[in-house]
This record gives structure tokens, sequence and C-alpha cells, in this order.
């Protein structure tokens, strides 16, 4: 069931509640799920909560939906898919892929105009910039940029910041998200994305940006860039595996 009290959002909660059911057998493939109103009554939620669960679900490849029908389970081991908002590394892991990440670029940076708007910081500060080439199964598959300010970078250094940022800041420096804003974009990506992502230039790239709000502070705690293939959503986990 669904617990209030953890850190984690309660539609993340609500994902692994029906994919648990999915993988069990309760919901099979082919068949069609409870409607958004059940599942409301039945986790006493919220509509939008119902829909951004059973929206990410549809993007991970574990349901489809039929239209003016309703949505169907469309397997239990779905094509890969990514929530980066709370763990890429969790996400492949639970997928039975394996992930790794490499810290490509790791410093201190002085904040131009441009990037200190872009981070909606209340003040000019100096900035812990990190960027980190994700793999699945030694697959490029995102290319991760994080700005933190400097209070966070001395929390963050005592750990190996090759590993999950999401489960440091969630689980063992306990911080609780509580907003997050974000922006999508699709376009071409650059010459330096098609040579790490191993793409040509009439591909296309998700360009997301996000600022996470943690703990009711009024300003970003990070602000987060990341760079992935249109298509790698549409990759099964059997031919990452062949890579």
């Amino acid at each position: 069931m669904l617990d209030r009290r953890k850190p984690i959002p309660i539609y993340v909660q609500l994902k692994e509640e029906i994919v648990k059911r999915v993988k069990e057998g309760t919901y099979e493939v082919d068949t069609q799920i409870p409607t958004e109103k059940e599942f409301m009554e039945k986790y006493k939620v919220g509509r939008a909560t119902v829909r951004e669960a059973i929206t990410g679900l549809v993007r991970e490849g574990y349901l489809y939906r039929k239209q003016g029908i309703g949505t169907f389970v469309a397997r239990k081991e779905p094509a890969i898919g990514f929530e980066p908002l709370i763990s890429l590394t969790y996400s492949l892991k639970v997928r039975g892929i394996s992930p790794k990440n490499i810290i490509d670029e790791s410093k201190v940076i002085t904040l131009n105009h441009e990037l200190y708007k872009k981070l909606k910081w209340e003040r000019n500060q100096d900035c812990f910039y990190l960027r980190r080439i994700r793999l699945a199964e030694k697959l490029p598959i995102a290319i991760e940029e994080s700005y933190f300010n400097v209070e966070a970078m001395e929390l963050l250094k005592n750990f190996d910041l090759n590993e999950s940022l999401a489960k440091i800041i969630l689980e063992e420096l306990k911080f609780t998200i509580n907003r997050v804003e974000q922006v999508i974009i699709p376009r071409n990506p650059s010459e330096d994305e098609q040579n790490i992502l191993k793409i040509d230039y009439n591909a296309v790239v998700i360009d997301m940006e996000r600022w996470i709000y943690i703990n009711n502070e009024k300003e970003p705690y990070y602000y987060l860039r990341f760079v992935i293939p249109n298509d790698i959503y549409k990759y099964p986990i059997e031919d990452l595996r062949k890579n």
C-alpha cells in the first residue's frame, strides 16, 4: 500500500503497486487494468496522481492505451523506460539491466549571468558542476549534468558520486523532494552528444531540464539537465544486452 511518510512521491509508489500486480499476474497481459476512478477510491489519491503513474508506465512499456476504451497490460518485462526523477540506476536494475555511471567532469565553477538565471537561485554563488555519462549494459544512453550549490557540495563529497544521486539525497541525506519543475524539448544532438551517445545528427534526443526542490526550500537544491536519445524508450531489454 502507499505510505505518505516516505520521501518517495505518491505517484511513484502507485506505479510500483501496479507493476507488482502486473508481475504477479493479478493484471494479466492484454487485460484491462482498473479505471482511474477505481484506483482513486482504492488508494485514496487524486486523479492527477493516478494519471501521472499510468502515463509513466505507458512510457516504460508496461501498459498501453486503447483510445476510448481504457488502459491495458502490455507485458511483464517492459521495453526500457526511465524515471530519472527518482533514480535511473534503480529503474535499470529492476529491469535486470546493469547500470554504470562514469564521471566525465567534476569541478567548482563560477556562474555567468545566463547560467545563474537558468538555475533559479536567489543569489549568485559558486557552483559544484558534475557531468556523468550513463550506461546500460555498457551502452552510453544518457548525458547527465548536475549543478549544486557549494553547501550541497560539502555534503556530497562524502559519497561516491558514481552511485545514484537520488539514493544519496533521499536515503543517505534523508531529504524530501517536495517539488519538481520540468521542461522537455526534443531536438537534434550537438556534435559532442553525437560522439558520446554514438548517434548521428539526424537522430532526435530528449533534452530534459529539472529544478528539484527539497524540504520546503524556496530555491532549487539542484538543477539537472538530462539528454537521452528519443528512441531509447523503444529498446527492449534484450537489445541492450546485445550491445
